[in-house]
């Protein structure tokens, strides 16, 4: 039987928490997890990254991407990449059993991204 935990090179995270949670961090690229919070159960502001695209797929639950400064609403479906382009106006808002993967330019912050409040 192989313990696929212990494999040499092999590195396994995982965020059991709600929220935003980089989960993992290599040089340029991060892989972040999003979980539904009061932050993300309305949509009360937008951002645009100005340096990075952003790639979004639902795992499992509801999650709708909100597009552009008038807000067209993208309701996901599971498996999907939703690449959010750079200088895209943004937000997604997330079920309560939402599970969301998120991968983007691992210098992505408030230095470099624009926030637009409702």
């Amino acid at each position: 039987m192989f313990d696929n935990t212990k494999a040499p090179g092999l590195e396994i995270s995982a965020f059991e928490g709600r929220g935003y949670d980089r989960t993992m961090i290599f040089r340029t690229w991060c892989v972040a997890f999003l979980t539904q919070d009061d932050e993300y159960t309305v949509n009360t502001y937008m951002e645009r990254h100005t340096e990075t695209d952003e790639v979004f797929v639902l795992l499992k639950g509801e999650a709708t991407l909100y597009i552009g400064i008038e807000r067209t609403p993208v309701r996901m479906e599971p498996n999907k990449l939703y690449n959010v382009t750079m200088g895209t106006w943004h937000n997604i808002v997330c079920s309560a059993d939402a599970s969301v993967l998120i991968a983007e330019n691992s210098d992505t912050d408030k230095r470099n991204t624009d926030y637009h409040m409702l």
